[in-house]
């Protein structure tokens, strides 16, 4: 029974963080869609980078603290 409602409550919150990434993402799509082609695919790239480089980090740093 735990494990069973360990796992929903695991679910709950991550369907509360996908919310908040569609969210985010919606918002900021309709301020990046206002933009002309050409500077939004100079901040697509920025935010692709942006993004790649935080997980590593973080990646970085959950592996440091398994390890330790």
């Amino acid at each position: 029974m735990a494990v069973e409602v360990s796992v929903l409550e695991n679910f709950g919150a991550e369907a509360e963080l996908r919310k908040k990434w569609m969210c985010m993402w919606e918002k900021l799509g309709k301020r990046i869609l206002k933009m002309p082609k050409w500077m939004q695919e100079i901040v697509l790239e920025d935010i692709n980078t942006a993004i790649k480089n935080r997980i590593a980090i973080m990646e970085m740093i959950q592996n440091a603290k398994r390890n330790r």
